[in-house]
């Protein structure tokens, strides 16, 4: 009750109010204002919520930033570096992975029109046929993955966007839903509709900057580390993931990555820091070389 009492008074005043010890129960008490809980009841698709990027300046968040040292806020720091650089390594395989699916799928329906043409080279309508019908079957398998996770529909960058500049879209940037983007951008391309990857690119990599550190926030969490929970799970920390994400998308796609964090920085956050930018660019920057070295190693063609 006296922790809640702080949050109605004027901060002038914290300075008169007598010292209390804060204790690993006060933390308890006060943990709905250092981390953002798991939003269970927002599973219908209309239900649309706000995303608290604003820090609350009261007393015992203030307490709570003073107990930490030196030494756990530069521990704080490397973690964000190292999930900025596997964000980018994730990036960056997913986008030769699409790359590499598209060129096998549209091999097998050229391999296989040209057979149907050796076999009857008087008959060209059926070759043409075939083509036809492998094109659409690609098409039908894009359709599908669209039915089963709406959110993968489109392009996904105005999603992006909402996300980032504080309204929370249920189910945009899960797990679930960049899988059926992968599969429906690939099944797209490959069938011969007029789209590209570079839009999927952006929102496959903002739901990876969403994901990595989500997962990697709960096996930490389960190994005893109390304080990752809060530098992950927090919606400012994952805003910034998911920008990094993004522009390691753009990267990925037009082989820019100082292309992506000027997207991420004019045409999609609001939000924004300097310390972000050099942390963005090492994440662009990580996410092409791992495309490039994937590229190399498999001796693919196009690169």
């Amino acid at each position: 009750n006296e922790y809640k009492s702080y949050l109605s008074m004027n901060p002038k005043d914290w300075k008169e109010t007598p010292e209390t010890d804060i204790n690993e129960d006060s933390f308890t008490e006060i943990s709905p204002l250092l981390i953002t809980q798991k939003r269970e009841h927002l599973e219908s698709p209309e239900i649309i919520e706000s995303l608290d990027y604003d820090r609350c300046p009261n007393l015992p968040y203030m307490k709570f930033i003073d107990t930490r040292s030196k030494k756990v806020i530069g521990l704080l720091n490397l973690k964000d570096w190292i999930m900025f650089s596997v964000i980018g390594v994730a990036t960056g395989t997913v986008a030769f992975l699409i790359d590499l699916s598209v060129k096998e799928l549209t091999h097998i329906k050229f391999s296989t029109v040209i057979h149907f043409n050796t076999q009857h080279p008087q008959v060209i309508m059926l070759s043409l046929l075939v083509f036809a019908l492998i094109s659409v079957a690609y098409c039908c398998v894009a359709a599908i993955s669209v039915v089963i996770t709406p959110e993968a529909a489109g392009s996904g960058i105005p999603e992006i966007k909402c996300y980032l500049n504080g309204i929370r879209l249920p189910r945009v940037v899960r797990i679930k839903t960049l899988l059926s983007k992968a599969i429906g951008v690939l099944f797209s391309v490959s069938g011969g509709l007029p789209c590209g990857k570079e839009g999927p690119m952006i929102h496959s990599g903002a739901a990876l900057g969403a994901g990595i550190p989500e997962g990697l926030s709960r096996l930490i969490k389960k190994l005893g580390y109390k304080d990752s929970h809060f530098w992950i799970h927090d919606d400012r920390s994952k805003r910034d993931f998911i920008s990094a994400g993004a522009a390691a998308g753009v990267s990925a796609a037009f082989g820019a990555p100082l292309g992506g964090v000027l997207f991420s920085l004019e045409e999609g956050s609001s939000f924004w820091n300097q310390a972000l930018t050099w942390k963005t660019y090492t994440d662009t920057i990580t996410a092409l070389h791992r495309c490039f070295a994937a590229c190399r190693v498999l001796s693919y063609s196009r690169c």
